[in-house]
Order: structure tokens, then C-alpha cells, then sequence
């Protein structure tokens, strides 16, 4: 029968697994851990938050954030994490007063306390100064 066969030809072929790892560098040159940290202080220029804006959440519009942030249905913790790392960037970005009031609201309540005290500070705080206009 032909698995027969088979079975011989492969235990024939094998060869004695290798354990190396050979890393590639378009240089030719080795990495360093200081090279990487001056090339981006080297070619950005200094700003006043040192922001990376080649990676990470400054590359996220502020259209997109918004979306994820006034869509606050559900608990599941995927979402829940995802709307307070959301709602933190927009914080950071001083653009709170963009969030609709709606979405504030559910903030600003916090049930089931899955924001924490902070975005719920954050989120009474930009209502009441909608409030004081």
C-alpha cells in the first residue's frame, strides 16, 4: 500500500532541526539600542510632547477616535478598553468638547464603573462646561 511507502520516505528526509536565528540588516550593520533612539532624536525635531508621529495612536484620526468613543454600547472588555484608551488619546489631544453630549452622558453615569473615575472626572467636566454656556 502506498502509505507504506510513505511513511519510509519521509522518515528518511528528515534532518536534525536547526535552533539559529539569523537576523537581516539592509546595512549590513548590527543593530544597537542606542543607534535606534538617536536616529528618531536625530531626524524628528524636537517638539514640545516629543511626539512620535510615525506610530501609535497620533495616527488614528480624530474622526475615527470619536466614532469608538460615542459608540458606548456593550461591555465587552475588548470595547470597554478600547473606548478608555480612545477617550484618554482625546483627552491628550485637549479635543473633549468634539465628543457628542450624548456619549458624555454615559460616561459621565459610569454604570457598571467600567470607565473609571477618571474619564467619568474628565467626562462631568466638559458637561458642565457646556452646562455654564
Amino acid at each position: 500500500m502506498a502509505w507504506s511507502n510513505v511513511s519510509e520516505k519521509k522518515g528518511e528526509g528528515k534532518r536534525p532541526a536547526r535552533n539559529r536565528v539569523v537576523e537581516m540588516h539592509p546595512s549590513g550593520e548590527e543593530p544597537s539600542f542606542n543607534t535606534v533612539s538617536q536616529e528618531k532624536t536625530e531626524n524628528e525635531p524636537a517638539t514640545e510632547k516629543n511626539k512620535d508621529l510615525h506610530g501609535g495612536m497620533e495616527l488614528l484620526e480624530l474622526d475615527f477616535l470619536l466614532s469608538i468613543i460615542e459608540n458606548a454600547e456593550g461591555n465587552d472588555q475588548n470595547d470597554v478598553t478600547m473606548r478608555k484608551l480612545n477617550f484618554n488619546e482625546v483627552l491628550r489631544r485637549e479635543k473633549q468638547n468634539q465628543i457628542d453630549s450624548n456619549a458624555l452622558a454615559v460616561y459621565v453615569v459610569n454604570a457598571g464603573n467600567l470607565y473609571g473615575k477618571d474619564i467619568q472626572c474628565e467626562a462631568t467636566k466638559e458637561l458642565a462646561r457646556r452646562t455654564a454656556k
